[in-house]
């Protein structure tokens, strides 16, 4: 093809759709504190939310030149305003500030945080394509989990410091299986909110959360804050090894979506090892197009996990798979199904 007979706006097209400048520049302006230089500017009196460019690169401790060409950056993609002389933060800027945080917007573009290293980890979707195998796991064959544990790692886990653990947890927090149980053990619990959340919900309940130790460094720290640590251990393990005895019930609320179907029989096998009651509490994620298109979310879906897909119906032929049988199941909610399940032969 000659470039006679191409057109010009459909390359373009091409190169915008595939464009990485953008979301590059926002998340380097989010990791540097750009966003939160300019927002500090405007909280004091004598300031109408306003840096020069000497001043803006200062307050993030950067390179002249580069913040120059950054900031015009997102001027022109209207995060901010003004120029050389003066920037400013608009409307759409201002969501990226530490102010608003809850959002979620600073955490999917931080690379600093679990969802944004996540996140970045798109550009080795192939490895999806090839394998369907998370991006994350591309380039060093580690889960994202055992990346973030790595010892050299100076991971932010916080993003999973939620008071409320959402996905329809009421279904866990209210089961009545908690009643007549005097300690639970959750596998992957990550920094400890659903344990907590359980140990609010039942004032007689213990618990103990079994995660990587970048997590459970932070769930001992969290039960000390909430005044509960008497009743919250947090031990570092791996749920495919041999698992703590002597809880009533071992949870795993989340958890078998990262796997495929050998690892989470295996995984459902250790926790009929463990206690004498199994409640598995699985989230059913489906491509919703509320904040994006659903095409994309199922792309961020389809890489960030192994099997995204599974419905109540595949949940419930694992547990049988694993040797577990079904005392009870709800499974009518649409973003999450619980079952109770026990070893077979067990107590009845």
């Amino acid at each position: 093809m000659t470039t006679a007979e191409f057109d010009p706006a459909q390359v373009a097209e091409v190169i915008g759709k595939a464009d990485i400048v953008t979301p590059m520049t926002i998340r380097a302006a989010v990791r540097v504190g750009l966003f939160d230089a300019l927002a500090d500017t405007a909280d004091t009196a004598d300031s109408a939310g306003t840096l020069d460019l000497d001043r803006l690169t200062t307050a993030v401790g950067g390179h002249r030149r580069a913040v120059r060409v950054a900031a015009d950056h997102l001027v022109h993609e209207g995060l901010l305003a003004g120029g050389e002389e003066g920037y400013s933060l608009t409307a759409l800027g201002s969501l990226l500030t530490r102010d608003r945080s809850s959002l979620g917007l600073r955490d999917l573009l931080d690379v600093d945080t679990v969802v944004g290293r996540n996140e970045i980890a798109l550009v080795d979707f192939d490895h999806t394509l090839r394998t369907g195998r998370p991006a994350s796991e591309a380039r060093s064959g580690a889960t994202l989990w055992q990346e973030l544990d790595d010892a050299d790692a100076d991971a932010d886990v916080s993003s999973f410091d939620w008071e409320d653990p959402g996905f329809a947890a009421e279904l866990i927090l209210d089961s009545p299986v908690f009643a007549t149980a005097s300690s639970v053990l959750d596998l992957g619990g990550n920094t400890g909110s659903l344990a907590l959340a359980l140990l609010r919900r039942w004032p007689h309940l213990h618990a103990s959360v079994l995660d990587f130790p970048v997590f459970t460094d932070r769930a001992r720290a969290r039960a000390a804050e909430a005044g509960l640590a008497e009743r919250l251990t947090a031990t570092p393990g791996s749920f495919f090894d041999p698992l703590p005895t002597g809880h009533d019930v071992t949870l795993l609320s989340a958890i078998l979506a990262d796997w495929d179907d050998d690892d989470a029989v295996a995984i459902l096998r250790r926790a009929a090892e463990a206690s004498d009651r199994i409640v598995v509490a699985e989230v059913h994620l489906t491509a919703r197009g509320r904040l994006a298109s659903e095409t994309s979310v199922a792309v961020r879906l389809e890489a960030s996990m192994t099997r995204p897909d599974r419905t109540s119906a595949d949940v419930e032929a694992l547990l049988v798979r694993a040797g577990l049988a079904v005392e009870t199941a709800v499974t009518d909610t649409p973003d999450r199904s619980l079952f109770v399940a026990r070893p077979l032969g067990g107590a009845a």
